[in-house]
């Protein structure tokens, strides 16, 4: 997928990414700022204030197979609210203070785009901080930006196709529960300098909760071959409350 990337305004440098890549790569001197500060937004970019660029971000929808490899996890949460998040994300990052012109469409069957033009209103002072600054987030929420660089891999059977759950419902067990089945093996990998044990678990998570897995069974994560792989069994109950009444 193609991730955030800001784009140089006229011929200043170019700052971000090609398809795929998401990186904050800066050449301004701007602070960036806690990944979910609040923004202001605008239609227009308001007199008085900088622009900073271009960010974008896109999406696709995850496939409808059985198996897969190398799926973004942000393949599994495709939707404008997710990309809008990324924008956010992605000003911050570049110190900006308000997104303008907001603008999200379709890309083939299963793409979509969101761009916005970064501001700030003035020039900012010194604030001490530095690009690569680690902020605090106030949950254990998986950044946009983070789950489009972990990948999915899942090896099944049989096509997972139950209800979509969050993230937070979809349980951690060591054993399978009684009354439940084993849906298919599901590996999350990353670069140890692009995800941490944690995030790559919650990319785990939230790429089987999209797919109606109820459980993570015999979660472990692991350094291999130069990668960091969290790797569990997707559990479901063996019959589906959405279409066998026996199982409500």
């Amino acid at each position: 997928m193609k991730r955030p990337e800001l784009l140089p305004k006229r011929s200043s440098c170019r700052v971000g990414a090609c398809l795929g890549t998401l990186l904050a790569l800066g050449c301004t001197s701007v602070a960036p700022r806690p990944p979910h500060a609040p923004l202001e937004r605008s239609e227009t970019l308001p007199a008085g204030y900088d622009s900073l660029g271009v960010v974008s971000a896109a999406c696709r929808t995850h496939p409808r197979k059985r198996s897969f490899r190398g799926e973004p996890v942000t393949s599994f949460a495709c939707s404008p609210s997710e990309l809008a998040g990324a924008l956010v994300e992605e000003a911050n990052a570049r110190g900006g203070t308000l997104l303008a012109r907001e603008s999200c469409e379709r890309e083939g069957e299963s793409g979509l785009v969101c761009s916005a033009e970064v501001a700030r209103r003035e020039p900012p002072a010194r604030e001490g901080a530095e690009r690569g600054t680690e902020f605090a987030t106030d949950d254990d929420e998986l950044l946009v930006t983070v789950a489009s660089r972990i990948q999915i891999d899942l090896d099944a059977a049989e096509m997972v196709d139950r209800r979509a759950r969050a993230p937070g419902d979809v349980a951690e067990f060591v054993a399978l529960p009684m009354g439940h089945v084993e849906a298919g093996v599901m590996r999350a990998h990353c670069s140890p300098s692009e995800c941490d044990a944690d995030e790559a678990r919650a990319g785990l998570r939230l790429a089987a909760g999209a797919l109606g897995a109820s459980e993570l069974v015999g979660v472990r994560c692991v350094a291999f071959d130069g990668e960091r792989v969290c790797i569990a069994t997707l559990g479901v109950p063996s019959r589906d409350p959405e279409t066998d009444p026996l199982a409500r």
